[in-house]
């Protein structure tokens, strides 16, 4: 079944000669495939992860994968296209979530002083005392500024668009600081050779 209502396709190797509906017909060519499902595919996403910032990355990383696998010629049943792209952006948003799970425990197992106060847990044990010694000396460089974003969206898990209208900014100045804020702690980390 569909996602998108009164849209049918249908599956299996007689699939493979049905020529694409003209509904979908648009959709050919990349340019008509971001026009017909940027979109819906922002909607899907942010009724998953209610984050608008969240859910216009799924949409481009959605659109990028699917335009990529169109180019490979991997996508065999044309008319098989949005339930691909949606079944594409489920999968993304999963890994959203599992994703922003864990950056969050790590930035507090790294950062926090009590971290030897709890029970090992797997990425605990692979990173040595060195390790978190080097990332507590990084987080120490950084702005205060850049430490109270990181432990809000990390320690707290703050929602971005509540965050961005904490910070009194936009969604897209919130990601382009957090991409920053992040490559720092990176650099930091770089030069100390962990």
């Amino acid at each position: 079944m569909s996602p998108i209502e009164g849209e049918r396709y249908r599956d299996g190797p007689a699939a493979e000669a049905t020529p694409v509906p003209e509904a979908w017909a648009g959709a050919s060519d990349e340019a008509g495939l971001v026009r017909q499902f940027r979109e819906r595919l922002r909607l899907f996403a942010l009724r998953r992860l209610r984050d608008s910032a969240a859910a216009e990355d799924v949409a481009q990383e959605t659109l990028r994968r699917v335009v990529e696998a169109c180019r490979a010629g991997r996508l065999r049943n044309q008319s098989a296209l949005p339930s691909f792209l949606f079944q594409t952006a489920h999968h993304i948003c999963l890994q959203h979530f599992r994703s922003s799970s864990r950056e969050g425990r790590a930035l507090l197992r790294l950062g926090g002083e009590d971290a030897q106060n709890r029970d090992p847990h797997p990425l605990t044990t692979l990173i040595g005392d060195e390790q978190r010694i080097a990332v507590r000396e990084a987080l120490k460089q950084l702005s205060p500024e850049d430490r109270e974003l990181l432990r809000m969206m990390y320690y707290e898990e703050m929602d971005s668009g509540a965050l961005a209208q904490s910070l009194g900014v936009t969604a897209g100045a919130l990601r382009v600081r957090k991409h920053r804020v992040l490559a720092r702690l990176a650099t930091l980390l770089n030069s100390r050779e962990i």
